[in-house]
């Protein structure tokens, strides 16, 4: 949801409750992107989906409701989440190669649908030469992001998993691990992106291979 400025400016932040999740985050303009999540039949859609958002989420802690009254009625985009825990058995078919979801789609838990799309983009660069054998440009290709894109998309699954726990005893622990986890302090929140963050681009770029083809 494209949410427009509330009186009062938001600090960015996300929520989890059993079985749901709610984050919204500011703009550069004062607007608010906000974003839920809850466990519901696949294909499951409702008449109102603005009524339905308050109906999971109006008692939820401010600004929770506050930005679901901000929201147009029409503003609720709502889509089920698919993901491929299973990965491709290549990236690529003759002359044509994926990138981005069409390859590896994962849940949104970790921010890296986007990101993993242009690092997708940045490594078929690197292995595409003027005049050089298409085909082992793409399988080169392949190979290097099949392996990392499948980590990502397993460890988000993961963290899917978490957030959609519903029973009291499974929330209890989830929030005591998290809580331990604020405790010790930010460097080891961090490590969680370990593997993830810390990917570095090819060293070779396009217009290296030009200039030594």
């Amino acid at each position: 949801m494209l949410v427009p400025a509330l009186e009062q400016p938001q600090e960015p932040h996300e929520t989890w409750g059993p079985g749901m999740l709610w984050g919204t985050q500011p703009l550069k303009d004062g607007s608010l992107y906000a974003y839920a999540a809850a466990l519901a039949p696949r294909g499951e859609r409702a008449d109102d989906e603005r009524a339905e958002l308050l109906r999971r989420f109006g008692g939820w802690h401010e600004p929770v409701p506050q930005i679901i009254d901000a929201t147009s009625p029409g503003g609720v985009l709502r889509s089920d989440v698919h993901h491929l825990i299973d990965p491709l058995p290549t990236f690529h078919r003759g002359r044509t190669a994926l990138l981005g979801d069409a390859a590896h789609a994962m849940t949104p838990m970790l921010g890296q649908g986007g990101n993993q799309a242009v690092e997708d983009a940045v490594v078929l660069a690197h292995h595409l030469a003027p005049n050089g054998d298409l085909g082992a440009s793409l399988t080169a290709y392949s190979a290097d992001r099949q392996p990392r894109t499948t980590a990502i998309v397993r460890k988000a699954s993961r963290v899917a998993r978490a957030q959609s726990l519903s029973s009291a005893p499974a929330v209890t622990v989830r929030e005591a691990l998290l809580g331990l986890v604020a405790r010790l302090g930010p460097r080891v929140a961090l490590r969680a992106g370990d593997g993830i963050l810390d990917w570095r681009p090819p060293q070779r770029t396009y217009a290296d291979q030009a200039s030594h083809g």
